[in-house]
């Protein structure tokens, strides 16, 4: 048999997964409340987070939050490229700000793709004048969001025990319930982009990448955070902790049923990202496995606990290309970053978003990074164009 050139991913410690764990509870702790929860000093925790995060293995980052999540357009695509024309899509899609996510697809469409626009008219756009366009898309498929659960930054890895969980997170300046706010202004949203590259980022650093005082951003960044406008994550390479696979789900069910479904699907330790859609297959379902093999007892498992959802559709993911503004490579180590800007998809943008962002930051080289495509919501065709 030929070798593939693809060695098995690294499998983490313990200690390493307890570490990322309690970052994914509260990713801006302090190494000292870190350390207490993980049994290890500071320094330790620093030095572990540090090689970790040098190796592409762990990062965070920023995230929309629930306030400005509510507040944008976001519709998940199915993209069929033209023979041969998917990797190539996949890498220029993946330099596009505003799409967050691309994962590859083994069954039906080639490309699964995570768009979010600040309305419904940019993001329209987009869809049917720049996405097109892009040589070696033949097809598209929207489908629009309705009501996004927040699965995403609420999935971790579950290793801690109880006691240090609660400890975290029960840490004063977790995020609460949204506040009062204001939209973001521009400073706001030059913050956003300078956390995106590092959710831990000091305020000094920050200070001196907005052009504001120190005091100015910490003012700032506890106001966005109290009125809900940001979050903050903290991902892996998933198969690096035993997650080798992922599938995206459509499910059908009354949509009087949506809201109690989505909330208790949040629950569950497969979930990654969970909407309600516009269309006639109206609940996404992306799910985590640990083998291909889950994905059967899973469904099963839904429609037990479920009994009027029907699982329309189901696809695996053969691999992910960009993780939330993240670019990955094979394995699913960051590579690179692509800020994440749902504010890009303006007037003057029009006919050149799809080329994408040409100056992606790059993270210390592991593999030569491969592009792919992601999820998909709501069932309104908007496109098929003549890429070659």
């Amino acid at each position: 048999m030929q070798d593939s050139g693809f060695a098995s991913p690294r499998l983490l410690a313990e200690t390493d997964l307890e570490l990322i764990d309690a970052l994914q509870i509260d990713p801006r702790a302090s190494w000292v409340d870190v350390g207490a929860a993980i049994g290890a000093d500071p320094v330790t925790a620093a030095r572990r987070w540090q090689r970790l995060n040098d190796a592409g293995e762990a990062w965070t980052t920023v995230a929309l939050g629930r306030r400005q999540m509510n507040a944008m357009s976001m519709a998940f695509l199915e993209i069929d490229c033209a023979a041969g024309a998917a990797v190539e899509v996949a890498h220029t899609l993946a330099t596009v700000e505003h799409l967050i996510t691309v994962q590859h697809l083994a069954a039906g469409p080639d490309l699964f793709v995570i768009a979010v626009a600040a309305s419904m008219p940019a993001l329209a756009d987009y869809l049917l004048t720049d996405l097109p366009r892009v040589p070696g898309v033949a097809k598209v498929r929207a489908h629009v969001a309705t009501r996004v659960f927040e699965a995403s930054r609420r999935w971790r890895l579950r290793v801690l025990s109880p006691r240090s969980v609660r400890a975290l997170a029960g840490r004063p300046g977790r995020p609460g319930p949204p506040a009062a706010g204001g939209p973001m202004d521009e400073t706001d949203r030059l913050l956003f982009r300078a956390l995106l590259a590092d959710g831990r980022a000091g305020h000094t650093e920050l200070a001196r990448a907005v052009g504001r005082s120190e005091r100015t951003v910490r003012r700032r960044m506890s106001r966005l955070v109290a009125a809900g406008d940001i979050d903050f994550r903290c991902d892996l390479a998933r198969s690096h902790a035993g997650w080798h696979s992922s599938a995206v789900l459509w499910l059908r069910m009354p949509d009087g049923l949506l809201e109690e479904t989505g909330r208790a699907l949040l629950d569950w330790p497969e979930t990654r990202t969970c909407a309600a859609l516009a269309g006639s297959r109206n609940m996404l379902l992306t799910v985590g496995l640990h083998t291909v093999s889950d994905l059967h007892p899973l469904v099963v498992r839904l429609e037990e606990r479920f009994p009027y959802v029907r699982v329309d559709d189901r696809q695996l993911v053969l691999r992910q290309s960009k993780l939330y503004g993240r670019l990955l490579d094979p394995t699913g180590r960051a590579v690179g970053v692509v800020p994440v800007d749902p504010w890009s998809l303006s007037s003057h943008a029009r006919g050149s978003a799809w080329r994408g962002n040409r100056a992606a930051t790059a993270l210390p080289a592991q593999a030569d990074p491969q592009h792919v495509g992601l999820a998909a919501a709501d069932d309104l065709q908007v496109a098929d164009g003549q890429g070659g």
